[in-house]
């Protein structure tokens, strides 16, 4: 039985072992294919070319490495042959004569770790520090160093040694630059001493090659001794190898070690081109991206790319210059803007503006940012109304004041921006001056749920709290979400969704990816088209009106000012562009500003710098026009103001004529006396205090609505 037991025992063992042995053995064949595709085969030193499906397949950049350089890889023969001696003097001073491991490196890190009871020295020679670098984690275990040695191996079989070192000087990290990573001596050399590689002289060569272990820490701005000391170590190693002389050695060491503050050539476009490369993994991963070579067509136009940035760039001093309370803000923290332009035909994103500064704050605010949209999202709040066939654009709304009971005997009234109220409007006068009283008595009329249903079909993912402020636009969405729900209305009807990437080919000429366009109806088109003539009306007479200053009359679109002041937001198309512009601070310092006054005038300069379509759709079936008494909202006759000419759904029309006559004047006085309407553009800092404190309320409404969502439903 005790034989029986450890025959099965040994047995098992051996199993383990045997799946064990094939596990690690099908690893390292798929590691050497990497290693193959990515190396042995050079694909690292061939360029990603990137091109403009919005401009007729030119080429916008031409992109080296995984990190999308612009620089191209150095080659190991363009430099003086000291270069790469010091960075062996340094990191692997036996590179010439090893196999891919140093057996001697070995042996004097096995007896450090041993005492250690772990891992605590490598003896990593630079082929091991290429596939730890490219292939493995940088965790310390003995299966992770099993595998490196393995590769390092294969790696020095299959590549000459003045391959592995080109690689190595093309990749090696030397510290970091404005949050991002320092690789290579070519971005090196440019940025710490203002020259190219070949330029390098011996001590400034060995002065790079100095800071490999810790360059963050250890450099001549920060411990100028420690470097020096390494430095000299480095040039003595090179002259008992017979790398330099006696005489270049001497004059070497007597160089002060200092850097010499320069630059990094850096790729064009950085918020589109860090967006383009995220969706680029998405859709064909990171390992085709790292093999290079590919073939990428985008859908960004460059002079509209360009625009964008020079506008979102300017834009915060402008209005620092202007408003004593954003130039005090802007010192604690930076003033942004962000810009999103999309072809509503296609749904391919033109400009993408993630923030003013990429260097100060790589974060793209138009897809990873969610505020509050303010009055931009009151369009599908009136579309919600039109498309129920309660309300039409001439149908009557009291703009008074009104409470409205939110739990128990807590009650919540809104108020308009300039804290006014002007009795009886029709929705088109509420939509266009964008009246907050108005809006929230006719989504009690029609029901909140109309207006989630409406965002919810309109691409909004979040779970709206269904509370009297909801059109007010105090739930947080993304600037992509608002801009793809926007280009619903120059299609009438159909919302696309906004994409970067069109096709992607490899170094072979096969497509890897090719983008399928995402469109869905969302509303009529006759509905879309009644939207879309309020939201002309916005630009013509409402909150938008200031775009006519720039020439800009013939756009539609919506202003978007937070009930706090602390988001401006402008959203406005044409048949050919939906443009989007937020402006803020990051951490929600007031702006006290409307959009008018903040977004607008960013919004007019980017548009004005670049060609668009100025038509706009024509009317669908379904709709009717009637010419209307602008006051009582009823159908005109001789003798009441106007004619208005309006725009109905079928069967939502007017079937009563205005009153005439004493009458009329009588009713006119009473109920639709009205005076000009005119947004503020900034607001007083008590009026701020008191509009944060109803927001605070609001706020606490849609934590409250939401915990009892989550406590029904679940997360």
């Amino acid at each position: 039985m005790l034989r029986l037991s450890r025959t099965r025992l040994a047995l098992i063992f051996a199993a383990i072992f045997f799946v064990a042995f094939e596990a690690l053995a099908v690893y390292v064949f798929v590691m050497n294919r990497r290693l193959t595709h990515e190396l042995v085969s050079h694909s690292w030193r061939q360029p990603t070319t990137l091109l403009s499906a919005a401009g007729s397949n030119r080429t916008i950049a031409t992109l080296y490495g995984v990190d999308w350089r612009i620089t191209s890889p150095l080659s190991i023969h363009s430099l003086p042959d000291y270069v790469p001696n010091a960075f062996l003097a340094a990191e692997d001073v036996r590179f010439r004569g090893h196999p891919g491991i140093d057996p001697i490196g070995i042996v004097r890190a096995a007896f450090s770790n041993l005492r250690a009871g772990g891992i605590t020295q490598g003896g990593s020679t630079i082929d091991q520090q290429i596939v730890k670098a490219r292939f493995l984690s940088q965790e310390r275990t003995w299966r992770r160093k099993f595998i490196e040695v393995v590769l390092a191996v294969l790696l020095d079989a299959r590549l000459s040694k003045d391959e592995i070192l080109e690689i190595y000087l093309n990749d090696v990290y030397l510290g970091h630059n404005s949050g991002k990573p320092v690789l290579g001596i070519d971005e090196a050399s440019r940025l710490y001493l203002d020259k190219l590689p070949r330029e390098l002289r011996i001590d400034e060569a060995a002065m790079l090659a100095s800071i490999v272990r810790a360059p963050n820490r250890d450099n001549p701005w920060k411990r100028p001794d420690i470097v020096r000391s390494r430095r000299d170590g480095i040039l003595a190693v090179m002259q008992k190898r017979g790398w330099i002389n006696d005489e270049q050695y001497r004059d070497a060491v007597s160089h002060d070690v200092r850097f010499v503050q320069g630059s990094i050539p850096v790729a064009p476009y950085p918020f589109y081109l860090r967006a383009l490369r995220s969706e680029l993994v998405k859709q064909i991963g990171l390992r085709h991206v790292i093999e290079g070579g590919l073939t990428i067509t985008c859908e960004m136009d460059p002079a509209a790319q360009r625009a964008a940035e020079r506008v979102a760039r300017r834009a915060p001093a402008q209005l620092e210059s202007r408003y004593g309370w954003i130039r005090a803000e802007a010192r604690n923290e930076p003033l942004e803007a962000a810009i999103l332009s999309v072809d509503p035909r296609s749904g391919g994103i033109r400009a993408l503006v993630g923030g003013t500064d990429y260097d100060l704050s790589p974060f793209d605010r138009t897809s990873s940012m969610r505020r509050q949209p303010g009055s931009s999202f009151k369009t599908f709040a009136y579309l919600a109304a039109i498309v129920s066939k309660r309300a039409t654009p001439s149908t009557l709304l009291l703009d008074s004041p009104v409470s409205i009971p939110i739990s128990g005997e807590e009650t919540w009234s809104p108020h308009n921006y300039d804290e006014r109220y002007r009795g009886r409007v029709t929705l088109r006068e509420a939509f266009e001056e964008s009246l907050n009283v108005p809006t929230v008595r006719l989504t009690q009329q029609i029901g909140l749920a109309r207006v989630v249903d409406t965002a919810e079909n309109f691409g909004f993912d979040e779970k709206f709290a269904r509370i009297p402020a909801l059109p007010l636009g105090v739930t947080e969405v993304s600037m992509r979400e608002l801009t793809a729900a926007y280009t619903a209305f120059p299609n009438l009807g159909t919302r696309v969704e906004p994409f970067l990437l069109s096709k992607v080919r490899n170094r072979d000429g096969k497509t890897l990816y090719e983008h399928e366009l995402d469109a869905k109806r969302v509303v009529n088109a006759d509905a879309a088209y009644v939207m879309h003539t309020l939201l002309r009306g916005v630009v013509l007479r409402g909150t938008a009106s200031r775009l006519k200053r720039w020439g800009l009359g013939y756009i539609a679109g919506k202003t978007g000012t937070t009930n706090d002041y602390r988001d401006a937001w402008f959203v406005g198309y044409t048949p050919d562009m939906v443009t989007t512009v937020w402006v803020g601070f990051d951490h929600g310092a007031p702006l006290r500003l409307s959009s008018a006054e903040a977004a607008i005038p960013i919004w007019a300069g980017y548009m004005s710098a670049i060609p668009h379509l100025h038509s706009e759709p024509a009317a669908p079936p379904g709709v009717t026009f009637r010419d209307i008494d602008p006051d009582s909202g009823m159908l005109w006759r001789d003798g009441c103001p106007g004619p208005w000419r309006e725009v109905f759904l079928d069967g939502t029309a007017p079937t009563h004529y205005c009153p005439v006559g004493m009458l009329g004047r009588i009713l006119r006085r009473v109920f639709f006396d009205k005076e000009h309407f005119d947004e503020p553009a900034a607001i007083t800092f008590e009026q701020f205090r008191r509009w944060a404190d109803e927001v605070d309320r609001e706020r606490q409404n849609v934590e409250s609505a939401l915990g009892k969502l989550k406590r029904i439903f679940g997360n």
